[in-house]
C-alpha cells in the first residue's frame, strides 16, 4: 500500500472544453509528479503543457516556462525519486493546455488573435491548486473554437 503522503490529493477538476480529451484527463493521478517537477524547474513560473509515460513507466512532463525555457522532466511513477529535468527545443506547435500552478497567474496571450479560457483546478476542500488554460483562436474569443496554446 502507498504511503498516504505520496497519494495525489483528490483533484476537483473543472469542466472543461467538450473537446479536452488530452494529458489534462491524467492530472489528478500524476498530479505530484506534475508538482515534483514544477518545483524543480529554474525558471518559474513554469506551466506543464504536455504529459504522458515512456516505455520504462516514468512519467513524462513537459514544461515551458514564460522566459521561452521548454523542459523535460523524468519522474518515477511512485514519486519516490527526485525528477530530472532536460532542456528541449521550444517545439513548433506548443501542445496543449496549460497547467499553471498557484500562486503564479494562468497565461497570457501575446497574439492578439489567440487568447486563454482558463479553468481553475481545486483539492476537495476547495483549495485552488492551479489553473487549466485552453487557448482560443480567432479575433472574437467569446465565439472561437477552442484551440492549442
Amino acid at each position: 500500500m502507498e504511503s498516504p503522503d505520496r497519494l495525489p490529493p483528490t483533484l476537483v477538476m473543472p469542466n472543461r472544453p467538450a473537446m479536452a480529451n488530452d494529458w489534462s484527463d491524467r492530472l489528478p493521478l500524476i498530479y505530484n509528479q506534475v508538482a515534483g517537477c514544477l518545483n524543480a524547474d529554474p525558471s518559474p513560473p513554469a506551466r506543464v503543457v504536455a504529459a504522458g509515460t515512456n516505455r520504462d513507466g516514468q512519467i513524462v512532463i513537459d514544461m515551458t516556462g514564460d522566459s521561452g525555457t521548454y523542459m523535460r522532466c523524468l519522474s518515477d511513477p511512485s514519486g519516490k525519486s527526485k525528477p530530472v529535468l532536460f532542456r528541449q527545443d521550444l517545439p513548433v506547435s506548443m501542445p496543449g493546455p496549460a497547467y499553471t500552478p498557484t500562486p503564479y497567474p494562468p497565461p497570457k496571450s501575446t497574439d492578439p488573435g489567440v487568447c486563454y479560457e482558463h479553468y481553475p483546478v481545486s483539492d476537495k476542500t476547495g483549495w485552488q491548486l492551479g489553473w487549466l488554460s485552453y487557448a482560443r483562436a480567432g479575433t472574437d474569443c467569446s465565439t472561437a473554437a477552442v484551440a492549442r496554446p
